[in-house]
């Protein structure tokens, strides 16, 4: 699981395809590999500059290891302004090109979210919230997905986002705007129920604009599933509620 807590622009960015981009050299990669191994490592924004080819300033540079360490996703920070900042999203596979996500489709931000790198390290499952037809504050979520080797990115699942992969790889697991927790295969299909949170809409706190999603499920261990919610109202405006349920692949 890869959290961002910031937005990225509306503006829609063209991905380069695998075949468009040229493998890493050497020392960048090995410095890479460096980074996912230790966080006393951090890349450098000069580093992470040189690694992307970015050339404006950057606000942030975070680098965090996916898919068991396989990958990792690197995150760029680059302009903030109010309550939101332009967020861009690089992946790194070892021996493989860097290649950037998109971070918009059809009005809808994909990289402000949690993102999550599928076992075959062929897809990422991303948050996908934009507004409806209204364009009314009528806020839309849905789960993604992105072909890394194409760039092509198609909507998934509708009315749910914040995944999480399961410890067995098998599942994408979802929260919808009521805090209730889904699965879904990952070859895709229908969403079937895991948890009823029994809350309103109204009730789960989220901000769709600066990116504040539902938490996405963890795994205490392969066979615990933990579930957290922050719950509107109460004597201190919210409260953080967390609890923990038997999980079966």
């Amino acid at each position: 699981m890869f959290l961002l807590l910031l937005v990225s622009s509306a503006r829609a960015s063209e991905p380069a395809p695998d075949s468009a981009a040229k493998p890493l050299p050497a020392a960048l990669q090995q410095r890479v590999e460096q980074a996912m191994k230790s966080a006393e490592e951090p890349l450098s924004r000069e580093e992470c500059q040189a690694l992307t080819g970015w050339a404006r300033p950057l606000e942030e540079c975070a680098l965090t290891p996916v898919a068991g360490g396989k990958a990792a996703l690197l995150q760029l920070t680059t302009e903030c302004g109010g309550d939101s900042c332009d967020v861009q999203v690089f992946v790194y596979r070892p021996g493989r090109p860097l290649l950037r996500l998109p971070d918009s489709s059809k009005g809808g931000s994909l990289t402000g979210g949690h993102l999550v790198m599928t076992p075959s390290l062929e897809h990422v499952i991303t948050d996908w919230v934009g507004l409806g037809p209204r364009d009314m504050g009528d806020w839309r979520v849905e789960l993604y997905r992105i072909e890394l080797r194409t760039g092509k990115v198609s909507p998934w699942v509708k009315g749910c986002f914040s995944p999480a992969l399961s410890p067995g790889g098998r599942w994408i697991l979802c929260r919808n705007r009521r805090g209730d927790v889904l699965k879904v295969p990952l070859t895709g299909g229908t969403p079937s129920l895991v948890h009823r949170s029994g809350l309103s809409a109204e009730q789960v706190l989220w901000t769709p604009y600066a990116s504040l999603y539902p938490d996405a499920v963890t795994f205490p261990s392969p066979e615990r599933l933990q579930v957290t919610t922050i719950v509107l109202g109460g004597p201190d405006g919210e409260e953080r509620r967390s609890l923990e349920l038997p999980w079966k692949e």
